[in-house]
This record gives structure tokens, C-alpha cells and sequence, in this order.
């Protein structure tokens, strides 16, 4: 166990103050977990997993604080309310068949391009809210921001529960206009509540070191969305009668108004919480008042612009491109998720895709916790589950294209539902939790809404191709397209991304600060530690050259000059 923070060492915005030998009292809890992660390995290795993964879940029920209401299921609402209404048009498209057959199968009073505009006029809302929203909750705050999603989510969350029209085809088109403006508070969801649970991470004590896994819990309460969305409207059905065709109309509708109208209550509350009681972040705060206090600019200027450019490129493009690849395999499932299902379920009706559907939710939802659970292990860690879930999602979608005949076979049909059930478990315990933290850790406080937004709007964008590309191909070929960007995800993971496992994101700003300063070359702190660069990093730009360790610093005297009786080659 690390003891509390002492009192850091002064810095001036270049790393360490080397101009005096540091004394042991001064190591922060940063430098000790370094000193002792070997131990801690061996520790974790020798204690049960499935032990300590118990008594982890069953911490959940003790009475803490603030504490897992407040720590995780509160801020993680707005992510179950956009998995809640995302995830629902998936879930909704048979019913939406079986009900409006004149638009979706005959297509007498809506085009298409009508039907299918329904899944990219959502998503291009997320992508503007992505932008436009991450932009301004670096510039007007975590809280600003927030309110603006939770409002502007409630307000269209109602217009899509109540979309009418003299006939299905007006119907739709209420529906698509609606949902893409309510996509815009759901794309500003993500990077306002990933920027907020690394911050809020950082400054509360009892999850400094859990800074990975609070992120992960909080976007968890997406899996919990998409869940309850699933059981809601299987409970609808059921509680109809609606078990095979033919199917009432009346009960049809209910259903999938239903659903959306219970998914209002959770935006109800946010809407409540964030303007009445939501404080804003003490980190983004801080940031702010020790910039003014400074004398530096605190506002976004092209210059700023150009140097985060210059020098976090090649994060923000392998963060940007890992999401793309990842939302492209994942969109595209679940956009066709009941015709996966019917693939490997043949002859299911709507119940049963229901239930299968449920299934492919709960299974996914544990790998987001097992995802939880892990990612702050120094023997996991954020870089090797991106690529042991891509890795995993290749071998699967490929092993279900290269034999997709004979797992048509009915012998065979419970070795294709395992495998894509599987590979669920693997896109949650993997890229789906890896992808939505690390834009926000690997750019520094000043810009981190901001290139969340960037790179989860390049996500989405995948999202949309998707379902352009998916439309298009039989359904074998949506198996090898899936098996091909989950290849390239491991290749960009280990190229472009770096592992920020342990590292306080203090030392990012620091880092930044002296790059703002014009004296990159001058920061020696352990954001540039080779184990927390990227393999780009470390070979091209080299930046671990410039590391000074703790230990390094011990043994120097006043000047930069060795101790006496220290180590050869330590200056």
C-alpha cells in the first residue's frame, strides 16, 4: 500500500527542481509505486484472482461514503442514457418491421434512404455534439458542459417518445429530425463525463490510484443501458402476449413508445443533479487559477493549437484511429445485431430475438467489469487490453467468416453463438473501455475535453461507415470486415498508443506546460518514462532520452554534479 502524497517537489514547469539533491521524505506516491511495482506484481500474481475479483464486487454493497453512488452510478448516468436511447433503434428495428411494414419492408410511404437515414442521422448528431460540445467544456467547464447535454438530452428525449405524423412515413421523418438533435447532447456526453471521472479521479483520495477503474465504472453504466433497454422492451412484449405473429398493432406501438418514455426518468434526475447540485471539476478549476495567477494565458489560442499538434499528433491520431476501428466493428454489430442473430438463431421470432439480444447485453456488460477490475494492474493496464481485445475480436469474426457455411449447419450453430457471444465479452474487456479513457490521459488538463470529443468524433465516424459499408455486404463479409479493423486496432495500438498505467496526470500538465514555455527539451519528469510512451515515442522522437528517475535524482549534487561514491554514468 503507498502511503499518502507528502508535500511534492517544487517545480517550475520543467520536470523536477534539480538544483538541490532530493531527499527521501520528498518522493511522491508516484515515484514509490515506480520503486515498488515489481513487488506488487509478484503480490498480485500470488493472491487468487477470482478471490480478489469477488471481494471486489461485494465492495460495492459496503457503506461508504458517497461511495459507489456518488463515485461511479451518478456520473455514469448520462453514458446509460446514451446507450439506453442509441442502442434502442437496434433493438426497436424488428418491431419497427412488424409494425410499419409499409415503411421498412414495402417502402409505400417511406423511401429507403428514409429507413436507413434513421442510423446516420443519430450518429451525426453525436459526432457535432462530440465536437462542438468537448470544445466548450474546456473553454466554459466540466459543469457547463454537463448542463448543456443533460438539457438538451431531456428536451429531445421527450420529442422522440412522442413523434407523430398523419401517416408512418411523417412519423419517421419527426423521428429522424429528433433524434439527430438528440444526438448532439449524446455525443457531448462522451468527452464532458470522460474528462470529468479522470479529474474527479484525481482529485478524490480513495480513487487516486483507481483512476483507470473509475473512468471504466463509470462508462460501464453504458452496458447497464443498453441492458435495461433490452428488458424493458422484452418485458413489454411478454407482458402482451406477443410470443409469435401475428403481432397486435396497438401493443407494438406501446411497446417502443414505452421504451423511450422510461428512459426519461434517468434524464429527468441528471437534469436535476447537474444544475442543482453538480460541482464543477477542482481540477479543470485549479488549472485555470494557476495559469491567471501565473500570468499565462488560461484561453485557447492557434498558437496552443499548433504546439499540441506538433507534439501530441501521434496520440491523438492513435487514439482517434483505435476508436474509429473499434466503433466500425462494434456500430456495425449492433446497428445489425437482429440480423446477426437471426443469422445464428434461424426461424427466431421477435421474443426470441429479444432474448438473444438480452444475452449478447449481459455478456457484455461482464467484460466491461472484469475490464474494471484489471485495467490499473501493472500486469494489464490500458495498452495490453486494447490489444488482447482486438486481438481476441480478429481471431473470433475471422474464425466465424472462414467457416460461416458449415457453422450454418444446425450441428453447428452453438459453436457460432459462442463465438460471437465471445467476442462481445472480448470488445468490452478490451477497446470499447480502453478507448473511451484514454483520449482523456493522454492529453494534458487544457485541451483534454477537447481531444476526447476529436477522437471519439472520429469514432463515430467509423460508427457511420458502418452502416453504410454493413448495408451493403452479405453477411459473411460483415464477419471479415469486423476480423479486418479489429487487426489493424492491434497494429495502431502497439505503433501509437502509449500505456499511462500508474502515471499522475499532474506530470502531463507539467509537461505541457513546459512545452506552452518553449522548453520541451527541459522536462525530465516521468511523463516521459519510456514504459509511458508509445512505441512511436520511444524509437522516432526519443523522448525517454531526456528522463531523469528518482534514483538518477538522489544521487546528484548542487549543479547537476554526481555525489560522492555515486554510480558511474549516473549524471
Amino acid at each position: 500500500m503507498v502511503p499518502p502524497n507528502p508535500e511534492p517537489v517544487p517545480c517550475t514547469g520543467t520536470g523536477r527542481d534539480t538544483a538541490a539533491p532530493v531527499p527521501v521524505a520528498t518522493l511522491t506516491s508516484q515515484d514509490l509505486a515506480e520503486a515498488t511495482e515489481d513487488a506488487a506484481h509478484e503480490e498480485g500474481r500470488s493472491d487468487n484472482v477470482c478471490k480478489r475479483f469477488l471481494r471486489w464486487v461485494l465492495s460495492f454493497a459496503v457503506c461508504i461514503p458517497d461511495f459507489p453512488l456518488m463515485a461511479y452510478w451518478v456520473p455514469g448516468l448520462g453514458m446509460y442514457s446514451e446507450a439506453y436511447f442509441v442502442f434502442a433503434i437496434g433493438n426497436l428495428k424488428p418491431i419497427f418491421k412488424a409494425l410499419y411494414p409499409e415503411c421498412w419492408v414495402t417502402f409505400q410511404t417511406c423511401s429507403p434512404n428514409l429507413s436507413d437515414s434513421i442510423n446516420y442521422s443519430q450518429i451525426s448528431g453525436i459526432i457535432a455534439g462530440q465536437l462542438i460540445i468537448g470544445f466548450l467544456a474546456d473553454r466554459l467547464g466540466r459543469r457547463a458542459g454537463s448542463i448543456l447535454t443533460a438539457s438538451i438530452m431531456l428536451l429531445f428525449g421527450i420529442l422522440i417518445t412522442a413523434s407523430s405524423g398523419s401517416n408512418s412515413g411523417n412519423l419517421f421523418i419527426m423521428f429522424t429530425v429528433v433524434q439527430a438533435l438528440f444526438g448532439v447532447g449524446l455525443g457531448g456526453e462522451f468527452p464532458v463525463a470522460s474528462a470529468s471521472a479522470n479529474e474527479r479521479a484525481e482529485q478524490t483520495k480513495h480513487l487516486q490510484n483507481k483512476r483507470g477503474e473509475t473512468v471504466v465504472l463509470v462508462f460501464s453504466m453504458q452496458g447497464w443501458g443498453n441492458l435495461f433497454n433490452t428488458m424493458i422492451i422484452l418485458a413489454c412484449m411478454a407482458g402482451f402476449g406477443q410470443y409469435a405473429p401475428p403481432y397486435s398493432p396497438y401493443a407494438l406501438e406501446v411497446t417502443w413508445r414505452l421504451s423511450y418514455a422510461l428512459g426519461l426518468p434517468p434524464l429527468l434526475f441528471i437534469f436535476y443533479y447537474r444544475v442543482f447540485r453538480l460541482r464543477e471539476s477542482t481540477v479543470w478549476r485549479q488549472k485555470r487559477e494557476s495559469l491567471k495567477l501565473m500570468g499565462r494565458d488560461a484561453q485557447w489560442t492557434p498558437r496552443k493549437t499548433r504546439l499540441l499538434l506538433r507534439h501530441y499528433w501521434h496520440r491523438l491520431v492513435g487514439t482517434s484511429l483505435s476508436w474509429f476501428v473499434w466503433d466500425f466493428a462494434y456500430y456495425g454489430n449492433k446497428l445489425f445485431q437482429s440480423t446477426f442473430i437471426e443469422v445464428i438463431h434461424p426461424g427466431a421470432g421477435l421474443l426470441a430475438v429479444l432474448e438473444w439480444t438480452l444475452l449478447n447485453s449481459g455478456v457484455a456488460l461482464v467484460g466491461l467489469y472484469c475490464a474494471a477490475f484489471t485495467i490499473d494492474k501493472t500486469w494489464m493496464g490500458r495498452k495490453r487490453m486494447q490489444a488482447m481485445g482486438f486481438w481476441w475480436m480478429c481471431v473470433l469474426f475471422l474464425a466465424c467468416a472462414g467457416a460461416y457455411h458449415k457453422l450454418l449447419e444446425p450441428a453447428n450453430l452453438p459453436v457460432f453463438q459462442f463465438l460471437y457471444y465471445f467476442s462481445s465479452f472480448w470488445g468490452q474487456f478490451g477497446p470499447n473501455a480502453t478507448t473511451w479513457l484514454l483520449p482523456a490521459e493522454t492529453i494534458p488538463t487544457e485541451a483534454r475535453s477537447m481531444c476526447h470529443g476529436i477522437a471519439a468524433a472520429v469514432g463515430k465516424v467509423g460508427a457511420l461507415l458502418a452502416g453504410v459499408v454493413f448495408s451493403l455486404v452479405d453477411d459473411r463479409s460483415k464477419f471479415w470486415i469486423s476480423g479486418v479493423c479489429s487487426a489493424a486496432g492491434v497494429l495502431l495500438t502497439f505503433l501509437l498508443v502509449p500505456n499511462l498505467t500508474g502515471l499522475d496526470l499532474k506530470e502531463g500538465d507539467k509537461r505541457w506546460l513546459a512545452i506552452v514555455d518553449g522548453k520541451a527539451d527541459e522536462y525530465t519528469g516521468p511523463a516521459i518514462a519510456a514504459k509511458h510512451l508509445s512505441l512511436l515515442e520511444r524509437t522516432v522522437y526519443r523522448h525517454q532520452a531526456r528522463y531523469v528517475s528518482p534514483l538518477m535524482e538522489m544521487v546528484q549534487a548542487p549543479g547537476g554534479e554526481k555525489a560522492a561514491g555515486g554510480p558511474p554514468g549516473m549524471a
